[in-house]
Order: C-alpha cells, then sequence, then structure tokens
C-alpha cells in the first residue's frame, strides 16, 4: 500500500498516475484548480507560487508540474523555472515535513545533448534550451537534497489515451487530414529514409515504472538518482506514421524534409532493465490502444 501525493494530477500523465494509484492506498491530486477526477481527489494549489502541505502519513511524492507556455521563452521564462525548480523545492519540503519516503520528479530526455546513439543516464547535457535547462536545474537543485529518496526520472515520447498534443495526436491528425509526414534525413547516412528515431513509450508504462520506483524506494532499496523511463524499442517516424495509419484506416504519405536531423531520441534503458525488470509495452500495440476510440 502506497499513500500518495500527484502534483500536476490533472494533466495527462498525472491523471493516468493517479487513477493507476487509486486501490493501492490513499491518493491525492494538486493542481492549479479543483478537479471533478472520477477516480482521486483533487485539491486546488499553485506549486510556483505557494507552499503546500501533504496528507499525513504520505509515502510517496510524484511531481508531474509543467509550464504549458515553455515554447514562448524567454516570454514566461519565470514561470517556466517556477514551476520546474521552486516548485519542486517546496513540493521537497512539504514531503520532507510528512516524512515521505519517495519522491519522484518527472524530467525529461530532451536535457540530452543531440545525439544518433542510445542516450544513457551518464551523457552530456544541453543547456542551449530554455525547458532542457529548467530541468536540469531542478535535477542538480534536488541533488542537493539529503532526504526524502529522490529519483528524476528522465521520460522520453510518452503517450496514450486521451493525449490532444505532441507527437503521435499530430502524425494522427496529419495522417486523417491527408497532409503529407514529413521525414528528416540523418546527415551521414544516406541510405536512412525513414526520419526521426524515438523512443515513443506507453503512459502505462511510465505509470508502472514511476510506481515500482517509488516502492522500491519506500522498501529502502538503493535507486540511482537519475534514471530513463522509455520504451525498450525505438520506432522511426515512418513506423510511427505507418502504425498509426493501420489504426485510423488511412495510409498516410510522405515527404523529404527540407534539412537533415541533428540526432534521435533514443533512451539507453539499460539500468532501467536491471531496476525495473520489466517489459514495456510494443509501441503497435500501445498506439492501437491510444487511437482505438477515434479509429475510422
Amino acid at each position: 500500500m502506497i499513500n500518495s501525493v500527484v502534483i500536476g494530477a490533472s494533466g495527462f500523465i498525472g491523471q493516468h498516475l493517479g487513477s493507476a494509484l487509486v486501490g493501492r492506498g490513499r491518493c491525492v491530486g494538486y493542481d492549479l484548480a479543483e478537479s471533478a477526477s472520477r477516480d482521486f481527489e483533487i485539491r486546488p494549489c499553485n506549486i510556483a507560487r505557494e507552499s503546500v502541505e501533504f496528507p499525513g502519513n504520505t509515502d510517496a511524492v510524484f511531481y508531474l508540474a509543467q509550464f504549458p507556455g515553455y515554447r514562448a521563452f524567454p516570454t514566461g521564462g519565470g514561470d517556466l523555472w517556477a514551476v520546474n525548480v521552486a516548485g519542486a523545492l517546496r513540493a521537497i519540503e512539504a514531503a520532507r515535513t510528512v516524512g515521505a519516503r519517495a519522491f519522484i520528479y518527472a524530467s525529461t530526455g530532451t536535457v540530452y545533448a543531440p545525439d544518433f546513439e542510445p542516450l544513457k543516464e551518464t551523457c552530456p547535457v544541453r543547456r542551449d534550451d530554455p525547458y532542457a535547462l529548467s530541468k536540469v536545474a531542478a535535477e542538480e537543485a534536488l541533488a542537493l537534497v539529503d532526504a526524502p529518496p529522490i529519483c528524476c526520472v528522465r521520460l522520453f515520447g510518452v503517450f496514450g489515451p486521451g493525449q490532444k498534443t505532441m507527437l503521435v495526436p499530430a502524425l494522427a491528425s496529419r495522417i486523417r487530414d491527408g497532409r503529407a509526414v514529413t521525414l528528416e534525413a540523418h546527415p551521414h547516412d544516406p541510405d536512412d529514409r525513414d526520419g526521426l528515431r524515438i523512443s515513443l513509450t506507453d503512459v502505462s508504462d511510465v505509470c508502472r515504472g514511476m510506481i515500482a520506483l517509488a516502492e522500491r524506494m519506500i522498501a529502502g532499496s538503493d535507486t540511482p538518482r537519475i534514471l530513463n523511463l522509455a520504451a525498450r524499442e525505438a520506432v522511426s517516424i515512418r513506423h510511427a506514421a505507418e502504425a498509426i495509419g493501420r489504426v485510423v484506416g488511412v495510409q498516410p504519405h510522405f515527404e523529404p524534409a527540407g534539412h537533415s536531423r541533428t540526432g534521435d531520441y533514443i533512451a539507453d534503458t539499460t539500468l532501467m532493465q536491471q531496476i525495473l525488470k520489466f517489459e514495456t509495452t510494443p509501441f503497435d500495440a500501445a498506439v492501437a490502444r491510444a487511437l482505438a476510440p477515434h479509429a475510422l
């Protein structure tokens, strides 16, 4: 049993995680506004501006809060840092107060410098992108905290039922509308015509992984401070589009992009497999589940 708190509970991952935690113990969510979730209570809290008090006997805190306007930087830059960094520090302070034994921070695989090889937790990070930099700053700030145990999970290409934005819904929209899917070439491999390769990850696997990490931390087992949490397979944009096309009943068509890509977005999941020991959902099966309600 885990008594849990989910910060950012009204977001895409937060809703799925809260639902997955129901039945495992008490689950309380926090977000900007109170929400009538069908599964668990969501209390209003602006974590970027306000201190928060968690229920007593909270075992695990999951920090999933996101600032949606990060692409407009420098507009909203203060809010970006307030949510990703200051809010996380407010949450860890509240977690310490109630004696929580696990703190999971949702970071991102986009912190890594571009590369065509699978990205390990020890790979260089980038500081030339505002969103990535804010996540790196949060990871480094949390590394200075000695308790409770903290794991920053770097997520890759999360998708699933109910998602309205990001890559998979965008591809589905293009394919339904008959618009071409563009494929970026590899700058050094003329035979690579399938576009970006990416670890697209089923949200249910993300939830399973975060819960398993929390259970491990609560049990007192050693857990890395940084961990890639992603699908074990990487798929190309061509593969993803063709799988989506089969679900929605429309054959996608492709065109080359006017530029080459600077890297792929593939997680090295070696450490995840050693720590969590679970299989992730194959992309074709996951995307069929994600888009089935909208299939033609």
